[in-house]
């Protein structure tokens, strides 16, 4: 049983995608078995030939099998997933390279494990580290880590599932690895008290607005999404209000020169879709929005849309199953890699639809302001805290701070 660290490893098209199939399929093979997965990091290319940027990723597996059999299933697992043949150091659809394996130094001319330059490879070192944070060389005994020369850890933009054996196979649907991660929250709101609020919370992942919500407020439309800009660190849809593409699209690209966190929103119409394919085009993000069914989902993918917003409050009010539609939708995109657009659970009306949208698989989801106070809430937490506080109260030196402080200074820590 060999127990290896592989390194994988996209640059293009769907590249999150890339990744998580290249674990279904390492994690499907009989003699393979994924115990670990690391973080998602994202960093630029080098080598002066790929244009990157690259995302890179690490899972450890229990190998049945030889180093060289181990090899052969890496470039199944890429070929199987296109990765072509091309020059040293060029962009590639998936790349799977054995960085480690325990106990094991290898040097064939095929393959040299640990990779001679493993010291100098950040976004390869770091989610070895994570996988298997005591990985030593077997030759010089000596911590693989321990001359790291450049930062290990790069731009981190999520995680791969897991780390649970086997928590690939059969899944029917979309595999749970997301651009960052777990399902984020974004606030659904143009009201600067609430998102100030929310950001100190710690959790909140981004913002968005429309139209309503902003004139619901009073306040400019513009001044408004800069000084959200400010206060969160991530993306904040914006929407443009034209009814034609060519004004949808100067409107989209104004709207993105107001801070790099901006989003441009954009309807689910003709007119949005065709500006869309536009904005997309010149690198500009948008969030299709006023989305009803999974055909028109498709649509925005193939787009190139970032967000895609299903309203599921508005589709349970029409007595259909608004959280159907997220399944379906994260299904279709399951189906098809190369389509990147984040399913962003939108009209969100209480907490079960932010659950019900996490367990469908949706990447984001958009909570009013009310709704996300209510996330917290229960009943037993209450009680429970408030007994606690009581029995505290009756302890007679309850002063936590002074007495750890005592306690450092005697013991000198």
């Amino acid at each position: 049983m060999l127990d290896a660290v592989l390194g994988l490893g996209a640059s293009l098209g769907g590249r999150r995608a890339n990744l998580a199939l290249a674990v279904r399929l390492l994690d499907a093979d009989p003699r393979s078995r994924v115990t670990r997965t690391s973080r998602i990091l994202e960093t630029a290319a080098v080598g002066g030939v790929a244009r990157g940027p690259f995302l890179n990723a690490a899972v450890r597996v229990d190998f049945r099998g030889s180093v060289g059999e181990l090899l052969g299933l890496c470039q199944d697992v890429e070929r199987r997933l296109g990765r072509q043949r091309a020059p040293r150091w060029a962009d590639r659809a998936i790349d799977v390279d054995v960085l480690w394996i325990a106990g094991r130094r290898v040097r064939l001319p095929e393959l040299q494990v640990p990779h001679p330059r493993l010291q100098d490879r950040p976004f390869a070192l770091g989610p070895l580290q994570d996988v298997a944070p005591g990985a030593r060389c077997a030759h010089s005994g000596r911590s693989l880590f321990a001359d790291t020369r450049q930062e290990v850890v790069p731009h981190a933009v999520g995680v791969l599932a897991g780390p649970v054996a086997g928590v690939y196979r059969g899944l029917p649907s979309r595999t749970p690895l997301r651009a960052g991660g777990a399902m984020k929250f974004f606030l659904d709101t143009a009201n600067l008290d609430q998102v100030r609020e929310i950001a100190a919370w710690g959790i909140l992942d981004g913002v968005t607005t429309n139209p309503s919500l902003i004139a619901k407020e009073g306040g400019d439309f513009v001044e408004t999404v800069a000084e959200i800009c400010t206060i969160v660190n991530g993306p904040v849809s914006a929407e443009v209000v034209a009814e034609n593409p060519d004004d949808m699209v100067t409107q989209g690209r104004l709207l993105a020169r107001i801070s790099d966190h901006v989003v441009v929103k954009v309807p689910l119409t003709v007119a949005g879709i065709t500006a869309t394919a536009r904005l997309s085009a010149e690198g500009i993000r948008t969030n299709v929005t006023l989305c009803f069914q999974a055909n028109q989902a498709l649509i925005a993918a193939k787009a190139g849309a970032t967000y895609i917003s299903p309203f599921i409050g508005r589709v349970d009010d029409i007595s259909t199953e608004g959280m159907q539609l997220i399944e379906e939708i994260v299904s279709i995109y399951a189906n098809f890699p190369e389509l990147d657009t984040q399913v962003l659970a939108a009209s969100i009306r209480h907490p079960l639809h932010v659950s019900q949208s996490a367990l469908a698989g949706a990447d984001v989801a958009t909570i009013p302001y009310p709704v996300m106070k209510k996330l917290l809430n229960h009943p037993l937490t209450d009680s429970g805290n408030t007994k606690f506080t009581a029995d505290w109260a009756s302890v007679p030196d309850s002063d936590i701070v002074g007495q750890v402080q005592r306690y450092l200074d005697k013991t000198g820590r």
